[in-house]
């Protein structure tokens, strides 16, 4: 027998990260579901929900991540050389979330607001990448930059659907 890890006791569980990332979305049992990689609840979703889904994952990512680069730039975590592209990055996720927000209002309602709400999303999402970029690759931006590459990917899954909505 395997001898337990010394780290297990503090490691946060995989079932309490998926609680703690879908707890602030509008539907977090069927976000758990999903990010858990549930086939049967991803298959029998129309393309709607999905997109809805993306969308409110996405503003939770953001909301997260915008408080983890506060906390960060507030702590002097961030190194002086990467710390105005971290703020920059703050200021466009702060941007994102309010995006996102309204792309999720409006998805049925007003359709083309939402796309257009969407396209601005990508626009900060990608803002905040170059800006990174310029900083030089450091171990204090790597989970921004990973996140960046997530909500670019949720808001691809909604883009399309709410475009067609609009059409």
């Amino acid at each position: 027998m395997a001898p337990a890890s010394p780290f297990a006791s503090v490691a946060p569980t995989e079932q309490s990260l998926i609680k703690k990332l879908c707890k602030d979305t509008r539907k977090p049992r069927l976000c758990a579901k999903i990010v858990k990689g549930d086939k049967g609840t991803l298959l029998a979703m129309n393309p709607v929900t999905k997109a809805k889904v993306s969308i409110d994952l996405a503003t939770s990512i953001a909301s997260r991540v915008g408080a983890y680069m506060s906390n960060q730039i507030q702590k002097n975590h961030v190194r002086l050389l990467a710390k105005s592209s971290v703020e920059g990055c703050k200021l466009n996720y702060e941007n994102a979330v309010v995006q996102l927000n309204l792309a999720y209002i409006n998805f049925e309602n007003n359709p083309k607001k939402a796309t257009l709400s969407l396209k601005k999303v990508n626009h900060k999402i990608g803002f905040c990448a170059k800006a990174l970029k310029l900083a030089g690759s450091q171990a204090d931006t790597l989970p921004i930059e990973e996140t960046n590459k997530v909500i670019k990917g949720l808001v691809e899954v909604a883009l399309p659907v709410v475009e067609k909505q609009a059409n």
